[in-house]
């Protein structure tokens, strides 16, 4: 070992090939014995850690019963029919406006904004400080739609009307 060239590695940056500089000297210089072999150390873990996740899943569904309803009933249509969470905020906006505002415009008008927002804010800068104007629209559209999602989802009951998760209601009204 002693008498071989040390191996010399270009820094890098992960996310690309970004050349860095480390914080001394010009090169770090890594020696055979300093390397990790991805097998067996990185690949042993990540399945240690798998399979504790895979234990644990299994565990929390052996202590606890789904919340399922009973047999689907294609002739009775259960009082409301909610879409799934990802479109509950959509179909929040089904409840207040127009079909056509609230599936055309409202989502087109999002789509239209997300292409805009690099033309709107022209800053150069990749530092989240100083791009203001994408944090604050990224953080209004994600703060209304978390909102309109968990009204959607969790604020309504039977005929869409405003229901308190903690009060229970059975049946039709």
């Amino acid at each position: 070992m002693d008498d071989k060239e040390p191996v010399v590695i270009d820094n890098h940056r992960v996310l690309g090939v970004v050349p860095g500089k480390p914080a001394v000297g010009d090169r770090k210089v890594l020696s055979e014995d300093d390397t990790v072999m991805v097998w067996p150390h990185l690949l042993v873990r990540h399945a240690v850690a798998a399979l504790l996740v895979l234990l644990l899943v299994m565990v929390i569904s052996l202590l606890f019963d789904a919340p399922l309803r009973e047999i689907a009933n294609p002739t009775n249509t259960p009082n409301p029919e909610k879409a799934p969470w990802y479109f509950a905020a959509l179909q929040e906006l089904l409840a207040h406006f127009h079909p056509l505002v609230a599936g055309v415009l409202v989502p087109g008008a999002i789509i239209g904004g997300l292409i805009a927002l690099p033309y709107i804010d022209r800053n150069l800068s990749l530092s989240p400080e100083t791009r203001r104007v994408a944090r604050v629209t990224f953080t209004v559209f994600l703060v209304v739609w978390i909102g309109l999602t968990l009204v959607g989802f969790a604020f309504r009951g039977p005929n869409w009307s405003w229901v308190w998760p903690w009060n229970e209601w059975h049946g039709e009204l």
